[in-house]
């Protein structure tokens, strides 16, 4: 065989491997998802806790689940990593600067470096896109700030404007819905995958003390959510962080590092419909209202709520949702 032949060989098995490279992410068929498993709960003494720093779950083959181990910050928050043909995307940066303490960049590179081998892709682009201007979302960013082929995107609407297209974020196929979901957070946004069917909503709604700093900016953004599950199909509802216990109605005391019996992560479409609902019973009034997974606060603090229910309930608030 000739080197004109070896050549041409060769250059069909490498746009073959490309080809096989690239994943259709608009199938009709969901992506299936994996939450068979439980995430560490932290310990009594967070100085002689064993467990990593950062827990990993690969979801399905392009999302991956990372959590900041309750002993580093007792906020415990959530983080997501979505890859698509051209770009992958880490949502939220988890509550602790230092690397020393909390390798997040040597985590993702690490999940990404597997992920390319086992797709047999080169390194894709990353974005490192906070869903808010939380502590809890943002203090691990400066980690990327020096990272080869990655874009910072801060809580702001020119820098999130930089990767975003009508309110699209397009990782190659892979393509996010973006939508302002302000109210507690006034950079708060959420992001819909239309290809695993996943709801992406950080500190805009979550199993745990939702304190309402503006009413009718909150209402409209659950209005929002609503509207867009009824209109696209949402398995699940994935938040920024963990406060309640599988107890319905009992949340866990402010700043506490130790939580072995935690709610499960994930909400669903009643759940939203359900805060709309309370949101809009409450009608802007300084109130705490207790639900079985999740508490609406407006007027009070996170505080108000420090030892978790039923203990220290301020008189006031008591009423028919009061346990």
């Amino acid at each position: 065989m000739g080197i004109k032949h070896l050549l041409l060989v060769f250059l069909i098995m490498l746009i073959s491997t490309s080809l096989l490279a690239q994943v259709d992410f608009e199938s009709d068929t969901p992506a299936p998802g994996n939450l068979r498993f439980t995430w560490i709960h932290g310990s009594v003494s967070a100085m002689a806790n064993t467990d990593v720093r950062i827990q990993v779950h690969r979801y399905n083959e392009h999302t991956y689940m990372l959590r900041q181990n309750p002993a580093t910050h007792w906020e415990a928050p959530f983080m997501y990593l979505l890859m698509g043909n051209q770009r992958a995307v880490l949502l939220d940066t988890g509550a602790t600067e230092e690397a020393e303490y909390f390798p997040l960049r040597q985590v993702v590179d690490g999940v990404l470096q597997r992920w390319t081998y086992a797709q047999g892709v080169d390194m894709p682009e990353l974005v490192v896109m906070p869903l808010g201007s939380d502590q809890s979302q943002n203090a691990g960013i400066g980690q990327f700030s020096d990272r080869p082929n990655t874009i910072l995107v801060t809580p702001d609407a020119d820098s999130r404007g930089s990767v975003l297209e009508n309110e699209l974020l397009d990782l190659g196929g892979r393509v996010l819905q973006v939508l302002p979901t302000p109210g507690l957070d006034s950079a708060a946004v959420s992001l819909y995958d239309a290809w695993a069917e996943l709801l992406f909503t950080g500190n805009a709604f979550y199993p745990g003390r939702l304190v309402i700093r503006d009413f009718p900016a909150y209402r409209t953004s659950l209005q929002a959510l609503v509207d867009l599950t009824a209109s696209q199909t949402v398995s699940n509802i994935f938040g920024g962080r963990i406060e309640m216990t599988e107890h319905p109605g009992l949340d866990y005391r402010l700043r506490a590092n130790y939580r072995p019996d935690e709610r499960v992560l994930q909400l669903q479409t009643q759940h939203l419909e359900s805060a709309l609902l309370a949101v809009t019973l409450m009608n802007g009034a300084t109130d705490i209202r207790i639900m079985d997974d999740f508490i609406l606060m407006h007027g009070v603090g996170r505080g108000a709520r420090d030892w978790g229910y039923p203990v220290f309930i301020p008189e006031a608030f008591q009423n028919v949702n009061t346990r």
